[in-house]
């Protein structure tokens, strides 16, 4: 897919390793300059801000360093299999201040510069937001809640020319599988037969932030191999 985002400005959060890593990587190819939020240094050629995006203070310090934006990407996550029985406290807030208040926070902090610009925002939430896993309640809450973000903002800046969506990945091949037998497991259980590659997400992303997306806000896509449909 070529689409050119020449003279656009993109920041990508999480965008060190992973998904993030192969949405900015095809940014930079198709011409954008790109900005990595992370609290960990890419290991590729890209601008970068050590941020912590749950705290508020540095995500207004980091992005009043920016003069101009077009595209936000809120990819940062985290996510581990946990059953509620012996989820604490402290795991489940960390879900949520990543999954949910750190995109929030970029989001309210950005959409100044969006506004500007007439620019759009992708969340990269995840299939297991309408999907129930009942190994991992905190995380799919988290991606649900992450959902519901895209939906209400996205009508809220409407009226601004600024559009939200959000990605939903399934199983992608990011490392994400404690073992090769949970990876034939996820491949078994997937009606493609297949995991995901990384890029297939970042193409669908870039499709949404290009200007042949410009009448599509407040969508919640899957890219799963149909995951979400069982």
């Amino acid at each position: 897919m070529t689409m050119s985002f020449e003279n656009k400005t993109v920041i990508v959060t999480g965008g060190a390793q992973g998904i993030g890593k192969s949405i900015a990587q095809q940014f930079l190819k198709e011409g954008a300059q790109v900005i990595v939020f992370d609290v960990k240094k890419p290991e590729y050629e890209v601008l970068f801000q050590k941020v912590d995006i749950t705290n508020e203070r540095k995500v207004r310090k980091a992005l009043r360093k920016i003069g101009k934006l077009d595209v936000l990407i809120n990819n940062a996550g985290i996510y581990f299999q946990k059953k509620l029985d012996s989820l604490t406290g402290k795991e489940w807030d960390s879900f949520f201040s990543v999954n949910v208040k750190g995109t929030f926070l970029m989001s309210k902090y950005a959409l100044p510069l969006l506004r500007k610009s007439k620019g759009c925002i992708v969340n990269v939430s995840s299939a297991l937001s309408v999907k129930p896993d009942a190994s991992c309640a905190a995380y799919c809450s988290s991606k649900a809640a992450l959902n519901m973000l895209t939906k209400t903002l996205a009508l809220e800046v409407a009226k601004d020319s600024v559009r939200i969506n959000a990605v939903l990945p399934g199983p992608i091949d990011t490392g994400i599988f404690s073992s090769e037998k949970e990876k034939q497991d996820y491949i078994a259980a997937n009606p493609m037969k297949r995991i995901g590659k990384p890029e297939e997400v970042a193409h669908l992303v870039l499709f949404l932030c290009s200007e042949k997306a410009t009448y599509i806000t407040g969508m919640l896509c899957t890219v799963d191999g149909g995951e979400a449909l069982n």
